[in-house]
């Protein structure tokens, strides 16, 4: 009996990047320093000056003013909660436990506070 070798090899597939080259933008830039040289060289500030600086001196020249809010003395309307706390009713029974004698005698004691006194 002759069998055959079994062959095996290892394969690999890598997806392509960029399948549809005109999704590419060649003007990306990524890097953050390059950026900023292509910012500068747009606005080219390094040969511009300004016409009117500002110095240690000429600060005092003017007023500085500040405009502030002050907070206002009358008060807003709001909502306002209000309620009435009527005493809960509670009540006492007494002679529940027992005792000496045999036959127990329940009272009943109103303890709610009248609407006057609260």
């Amino acid at each position: 009996m002759i069998e055959k070798p079994i062959t095996k090899c290892d394969a690999g597939i890598q997806t392509e990047v960029h399948p549809i080259e005109s999704n590419i933008v060649k003007s990306y830039e990524w890097n953050e320093w390059e950026l900023r040289r292509k910012a500068i060289k747009l606005a080219n500030l390094r040969n511009k000056v300004t016409h009117s600086v500002q110095t240690n001196l000429s600060n005092l020249r003017r007023d500085n003013v500040s405009q502030v809010y002050l907070p206002k003395d009358t008060g807003s309307q709001t909502k306002q909660s209000s309620g009435t706390n009527v005493p809960r009713p509670q009540t006492f029974l007494a002679g529940l436990r027992g005792g000496m004698r045999k036959t127990t005698v329940m009272t009943k004691v109103d303890l709610t506070q009248d609407v006057d006194q609260t």
